[in-house]
């Protein structure tokens, strides 16, 4: 039997920049669901909405819509893909800071095997001084859950192999966004796959996504050419002429409207994946 979530949001619904990311007006929202030890990719076109997603999981932004709920203790980590250390005098400032902040002796142990000296200088820390100061933060920080947003941007293949160890002993749940294939691979055994406004979910890791992706895309595209046949004998039918006003004919024309609408809902799935 399959343990109850750890969080889960259901019916979620949100609009950006005058248009719905997630869900709309007429459609139910995205649901997800994640357990105590899910292993999962999260996968998705460039603006699909991934890291907006993970904000959402974190409660850094509000839903237009849906119910967001947490089991009651679980700590929820997310690793951003610029960390903000403004105000920070060094890396350890930064790593300590707040009131959830971890253990130093476990943000110096993981710090020396990923090669950051943590009393550098946050004003002038790199970029991926910067990344390995935030990911030392969050792996120290003992997470129920854990959202790693690029976690192996700035990392070298020493500090990789490092990472992909730890996680493989880490004994809570995480998800992953990334561009490293391999990493995903190794890592996942399920997979979240964000398209077109909505979430589709399979227990199945990275390494099987591409299959699954295409499944379904040779499904969406045998029920397309299904509607355009229909279409076409619909306005035949509406070219020989339509009575609006008789009752069967109001139906059938609000039938071909609904129709048309789904078509042009059916866009095309191309495009860059990460």
């Amino acid at each position: 039997m399959a343990q109850p979530p750890i969080l889960s949001w259901e019916g979620l619904g949100l609009q950006q920049g005058g248009r719905w990311l997630f869900g709309g007006p007429d459609t139910p929202g995205i649901d997800l669901h994640i357990g105590p030890r899910d292993r999962m990719a999260l996968i998705g076109r460039n603006g699909a909405g991934k890291t907006t997603l993970f904000k959402l999981v974190n409660d850094q932004i509000e839903a237009d819509r849906g119910q967001r709920k947490v089991k009651p203790g679980t700590r929820i980590v997310l690793l951003e893909q610029e960390p903000d250390l403004s105000g920070f005098t060094t890396l350890m400032d930064f790593a300590l800071a707040g009131k959830d902040a971890p253990p130093r002796h476990e943000v110096e142990s993981i710090a020396g095997q990923l090669g950051i000296d943590m009393e550098r200088k946050a004003a002038s820390a790199s970029g991926g001084e910067r990344r390995r100061a935030a990911l030392a933060r969050a792996l120290a920080s003992e997470p129920d859950l854990l959202l790693l947003d690029e976690p192996t941007n700035h990392l070298d293949l020493a500090a990789i192999d490092w990472l992909e160890s730890w996680l493989s002993r880490y004994s809570g749940a995480f998800v992953v966004i990334s561009h490293d294939r391999t990493f995903l691979e190794r890592l996942t055994r399920a997979t979240l796959w964000l398209d077109r406004g909505s979430l589709r979910r399979k227990e199945i890791g990275f390494g099987g996504y591409e299959a699954w992706m295409e499944a379904v895309y040779a499904e969406e595209a045998r029920a397309a050419d299904k509607l355009d046949a229909k279409l076409k004998i619909e306005a035949h039918w509406l070219e020989r002429g339509v009575t609006a006003r008789r009752k069967r004919n109001q139906g059938r024309l609000e039938k071909l409207w609904e129709m048309r609408a789904q078509r042009a809902a059916m866009i095309d799935p191309t495009g860059p994946l990460s």
